[in-house]
């Protein structure tokens, strides 16, 4: 069995705000050689039980974990400690339910999670995962994220260039959920607050397309992620090293239904 799909065990030793809609939880492990300081911008996949619970003593003998992927923050090899930042969802709180058929209408089970957690709660997780990079020496970078992505993107800006030059859009469920980010001089910053103005797609289909060849890293939406794409290979061919464009979530289905749906897309692309 390779280590990605080994299962370890974590527990929550903080959960505090970092913004209005970005909730981030420390963990402790045992487990933390299969975490080392490149880990953060990778991805693990959190197992519920179908109710939301991270109890898995509750499965039945023929029931699978429900996975939900996240994005690791941040990692302290000395400390044994790493963090997920979850998103949290608006209006979705109350009176709540446990059945599984209702955890999607109130925000599915990251935001479960969230709101029900406690210090010295157990989490199993399979993971941690890699995702593909990009070209960072093009003429320019082009790079679109919302919040589900910003964990991710927070990694890549840490490795830019002072001189790189480029396009920045992110989409923020309000503006006090901006990071600090720490940008270079030419790296231009494009905010849109989710559900005003023109789409993500349409912001950074009026961005002033700069001369020479870019890389794209985009992370978002899956409608959105769609029409980027079909935008930028519309401005120019991009080699597959200068290229990363990813769907983290789709409107109206669960990661299951997201999942079909990116195959789906990858026939049709191919």
């Amino acid at each position: 069995m390779s280590d990605k799909k080994i299962k370890k065990r974590l527990t929550v030793v903080a959960s505090y705000p970092l913004s209005p809609h970005m909730q981030r939880i420390e963990f402790t492990t045992e487990d933390m050689h299969y975490f080392n300081q490149d880990a953060a911008g990778q991805y693990v996949k959190l197992m519920f039980a179908p109710n939301g619970s991270v109890d898995l003593s509750l499965l039945k003998t023929d029931q699978q974990a429900v996975l939900r992927t996240f994005t690791l923050s941040v990692i302290d090899p000395i400390n044994k400690r790493l963090a997920i930042d979850f998103v949290k969802h608006s209006g979705v709180g109350g009176g709540r339910s446990a059945h599984p058929l209702a955890l999607k209408a109130q925000g599915g089970y990251g935001q479960h999670f969230v709101e029900h957690v406690k210090v010295g709660d157990a989490v199993m997780v399979r993971g941690p995962g890699q995702i593909q990079t990009i070209n960072l020496q093009s003429d320019w970078l082009l790079l679109v994220a919302d919040m589900t992505a910003i964990p991710a993107l927070s990694q890549l800006l840490a490795q830019l260039a002072e001189d790189t030059q480029g396009h920045l859009v992110v989409e923020l469920c309000s503006l006090a959920d901006l990071p600090a980010f720490n940008l270079p001089k030419k790296l231009k910053l494009t905010v849109r607050v989710r559900d005003q103005g023109p789409s993500l797609a349409a912001t950074v289909a009026q961005l002033d397309w700069l001369a020479g060849q870019p890389s794209l890293w985009c992370a978002c939406e899956f409608s959105d992620m769609k029409a980027i794409r079909h935008y930028v290979q519309g401005k120019c061919q991009l080699e597959r090293s200068a290229c990363y464009v990813s769907s983290y979530w789709k409107y109206g289905v669960t990661e299951e239904g997201h999942k079909l749906a990116k195959l789906a897309h990858g026939k049709e692309a191919n």
